[in-house]
């Protein structure tokens, strides 16, 4: 794809981008589903955010919680419990998954006679039904079978679920929809809009061992007057103690090609489209974090600048300068994705050099050729990979 049509693709993901909705806000809403009103006790913020928590991860759309003020407004003690409830706990399913998983919500808080305490009444509105977030739970189990990703390295998963995600979903027309604003969406109809996009991707990295969040803000593009914005949604995730950003519902634009917005920097996201801009912002009041502020930045500090691959060599697939049983194992699952004409999990360079006898394939014989070469390391032999490929 040449320049200008990468800029217009980008382009067009932008003007898409800003018919979306934003992320759910406090209001007035009717709740779907089955009503099911339940009451919890609660002695501390903890044990009424895990009752919350519950709650929500159930799709349950009615319940009631007594906790202690404990500092708390009578106001905002309502959103600040659901905030509780959607911290972080390296769970696929909680956290931000949790919170953007909410269509909206209603809570009236009241004082109880001890004066010290008060009952919160919840009334919440979901995207999904519990039915359906268990068939997607399955879905996603089977495809992270399938994806064989236990041998990998963390950057190995986060890409071959970037470039996953990016090469089978597609950018969802119909907005008025709502499942769109779902992973449930993204799997099931491969379709979605970026919240539904971020969030499948924030689901697979947790699931997998990979810490993340979404970030919620706004898009905005420079390159017409008056410049034109919109809601939009987009990842930051950790790797070798640090953050980067990323933005899979861009670069689902470039058809996994190619990534522009994959393990950014905080200074270099934006920097291959500058015109095209990346917000954070809280819209949505005391249920969601303020992005911007010292204590989300000090405990999510992103990277200034982008991610640089590891290095490889022949037959040292994942990076970590050795050739061992876990580069033949990652060259024996990428030979099974390819078979089962499933996407890529390698890179370009890692697809360069696990071809390890330059015959043009990925299979079998490349994951053979190197566990003979462990062996012969592991019996004291001293030579290049090379070299006993010449030998033998």
């Amino acid at each position: 794809m040449n320049i200008r049509a990468v800029i217009a693709s980008a382009a067009a993901a932008l003007t898409l981008l800003t018919a979306a909705s934003a992320p759910y806000n406090a209001h007035a809403v009717t709740p779907s589903g089955q009503l099911i009103s339940t009451q919890y006790i609660a002695q501390s913020k903890e044990e009424a955010a895990a009752a919350v928590r519950s709650n929500l991860k159930q799709r349950i759309t009615s319940f009631d919680v007594q906790m202690p003020l404990d500092g708390y407004s009578i106001t905002d003690i309502g959103a600040h419990t659901i905030y509780c409830a959607c911290e972080e706990t390296g769970i696929g399913t909680e956290g931000d998954y949790l919170r953007f998983s909410i269509k909206g919500y209603k809570c009236k808080a009241q004082l109880n006679t001890d004066e010290v305490s008060c009952t919160i009444s919840y009334n919440v509105d979901y995207y999904t039904t519990a039915e359906e977030e268990k068939k997607l739970t399955e879905e996603i189990n089977k495809l992270t079978e399938e994806l064989s990703l236990d041998k990998f390295s963390d950057f190995s998963k986060i890409y071959l679920l970037y470039r996953y995600v990016a090469s089978n979903t597609t950018y969802s027309e119909d907005i008025s929809d709502p499942y769109v604003y779902t992973a449930y969406s993204a799997v099931m109809d491969h379709h979605a809009v970026c919240q539904g996009i971020t969030q499948l991707l924030y689901r697979l990295y947790n699931d997998n061992g990979i810490t993340c969040r979404i970030i919620a803000g706004k898009s905005r593009d420079n390159s017409v007057f008056p410049a034109s914005e919109g809601y939009h949604v987009w990842l930051m995730v950790k790797l070798d103690d640090k953050y980067y950003l990323m933005d899979p519902t861009w670069d689902m634009k470039f058809n996994g090609d190619s990534f522009h917005y994959f393990l950014k920097g905080s200074s270099d996201l934006d920097s291959d489209f500058p015109f095209l801009q990346h917000i954070p912002q809280n819209d949505n009041g005391l249920s969601f974090p303020d992005y911007n502020s010292d204590e989300f930045k000090a405990k999510y500090p992103a990277a200034h600048t982008k991610y640089h691959e590891p290095s490889y060599t022949l037959g040292n697939i994942n990076g970590d300068s050795k050739i061992d049983a876990v580069d033949a194992s990652m060259i024996l699952s990428e030979y099974a994705r390819i078979s089962g004409s499933k996407i890529s999990g390698l890179t370009i360079s890692q697809s360069r050099y696990a071809d390890v006898n330059h015959d043009g394939v990925i299979d079998a014989v490349d994951a053979s050729n190197v566990l003979a070469y462990y062996a012969a390391l592991s019996s004291g032999a001293e030579t290049t990979l090379s070299a006993f490929m010449k030998s033998h």
